[in-house]
C-alpha cells in the first residue's frame, strides 16, 4: 500500500469499527460491567494493526522518523558509528541486536508489536470486561497513529508505561513489575521520567484529585502570565538534551498552529472535566481512576505551562498517551449514569474519533 493512503485508511477503518462496536455495548452500567467475550477480537485486532504498521513503507515525507531509524539502523548493520542518545541503553542495545539478526522491516514489525501489544495488555488489565472497547479508544485517539509511524521510541516507552500504570495499585507483586517496566521504558526513551515522576506523585503524595485539578488550573494561568520564561526554565534544565526544541525556531512547514493551543487545552481538558463531573458532581470515587486522573492531569500541566513551544505536541504525548484510558475507564468501571451510561459512553467514544478524524483530514 502507498504510505500516502496509510493514514486514510487507518482513521476510517477506525471509524468503521467505532460504529461496528456500539452494536455490542449495552444500554446500562449493569449490562457494561458484565463479562464479554471480546479479548480475542480485540487481540486479532491489535496483530493486524501491528503488522500492517510495523511493514509500512520507509518513506520520508510521510513517515519522516521511520527514514531516520531506518538510516542508524543500517548503519549498525554495517558496524558503523551511530550518534546515540545518551543514558537510553535498553532501546540502544535492542536497536543493535536486532540489526545483526533481522531486516529494518522486522524491527519496525516488533517497535510495533510492542507498541499496540503493551497497550492491549493494560486494555485487558483495567478494563477486562470490555476490552475490544477500551482498546478502539486507544486506536481512536488524535496521537495513536503518530507514534506507530513517526516517534516510534517515544510511543513504545509510552505504551509500557501505560502497562505499568496498570500494575500500581496492585499488590506488592504488582508494584514491583510496575517499577520494573517503568523502569525499562524509561531507558527506551528519557521523556517517560515526566508521567513516571508523576505517578509516584500521584500515588504517594497528591491523592485527591482535587489538588491535581488546581495545579491544571494554575499551570494555566503561569503558562498565560509567564509563558515564554517557564519555557525557557525547562529548556535550560538539561534533564533531556531533546527538551532543546522547546526553544528551536519555529518551522511552520512542521508546525502550522502556533501560539497559545487553545484547540489542544480544549482536547486536553476533557478527561480532566470528567473526572470533575464524576468525583465532585456526582460524589463517585474510585481509587483507581483518581490515580490515573491524577497522573494524566499532573502530566498534562506540565505541557500547558510550555504550551506555546515549538513542537510541544511531543510534550503534551506525555500525557496524551493515557487520554483514552483515562476517559474510557470511568465509563466501563464507574457507574455514572445508570441506565443511560452506554448511550453516553457512545457518545463520547464518537467524540473522540471525530476529533481526531477532524484533525487529520479538516485541520
Amino acid at each position: 500500500m502507498s504510505a500516502a493512503l496509510y493514514h486514510s485508511v487507518y482513521i476510517y477503518t477506525v471509524i468503521i469499527l467505532t460504529f461496528i462496536s456500539f452494536a455490542t455495548i449495552k444500554k446500562s452500567y449493569a449490562g457494561i460491567r458484565r463479562v464479554s467475550n471480546d479479548f480475542i477480537p480485540a487481540l486479532l485486532l491489535c496483530i493486524v494493526c501491528a503488522f500492517w504498521i510495523g511493514m509500512r513503507p520507509i518513506s520520508g515525507r510521510y513517515f519522516v522518523d521511520t527514514v531516520t531509524y531506518a538510516e542508524s539502523y543500517d548503519m549498525m548493520q554495517h558496524h558503523t558509528p551511530v550518534p546515540s542518545e545518551k543514558g537510553e541503553w535498553v532501546w540502544r542495545q535492542f536497536m543493535y541486536y536486532c540489526s545483526q539478526v533481522m531486516g529494518v522491516q522486522m524491527f519496525f514489525t516488533i517497535v510495533s508489536v510492542g507498541y499496540f501489544g503493551f497497550t492491549l495488555w493494560a486494555c485487558k488489565r483495567l478494563t477486562p470486561n470490555n476490552v475490544l472497547v477500551a482498546f478502539l479508544f486507544c486506536l481512536g485517539a488524535f496521537s495513536c497513529f503518530s507514534y506507530s509511524t513517526n516517534g516510534i521510541r517515544n510511543g513504545l516507552a509510552c505504551s509500557m508505561v501505560l502497562l505499568s500504570l496498570s500494575f500500581v495499585t496492585g499488590n506488592n507483586k504488582d508494584k514491583i513489575i510496575a517499577a520494573v517496566i517503568a523502569f525499562v521504558a524509561f531507558n527506551i526513551h528519557h521523556s517517560t521520567g515526566l508521567p513516571i515522576l508523576m505517578a509516584v506523585v500521584s500515588l504517594l503524595f497528591i491523592r485527591s484529585f482535587k489538588w491535581a485539578y488546581t495545579f491544571w488550573i494554575v499551570s494555566i494561568l503561569i503558562s498565560l502570565v509567564a509563558g515564554e520564561e517557564i519555557t525557557s526554565f525547562f529548556a535550560s534544565l538539561g534533564f533531556d538534551d531533546r527538551v532543546s526544541y522547546l526553544q528551536s525556531k519555529m518551522d511552520e512547514n512542521a508546525f502550522r498552529h502556533t501560539g497559545f493551543r487553545w484547540d489542544f487545552l480544549i482536547y486536553s481538558m476533557m478527561p480532566i472535566l470528567l473526572g470533575y463531573y464524576i468525583i465532585y458532581r456526582r460524589g463517585i470515587r474510585n481509587a483507581t481512576y483518581e490515580f490515573l486522573l491524577n497522573t494524566y492531569t499532573l502530566s498534562n500541566a506540565f505541557w500547558v505551562m510550555v504550551i506555546r513551544a515549538n513542537f510541544s505536541n511531543r510534550f503534551a504525548y506525555l500525557s496524551w498517551f493515557m487520554y483514552p484510558i483515562v476517559l474510557v475507564y470511568p465509563l466501563l468501571k464507574v457507574d455514572v449514569w445508570g441506565a443511560n451510561q452506554g448511550k453516553n459512553l457512545k457518545l463520547i467514544m464518537f467524540a473522540q474519533v471525530a476529533f481526531t478524524w477532524f484533525m487529520v483530514t479538516i485541520y
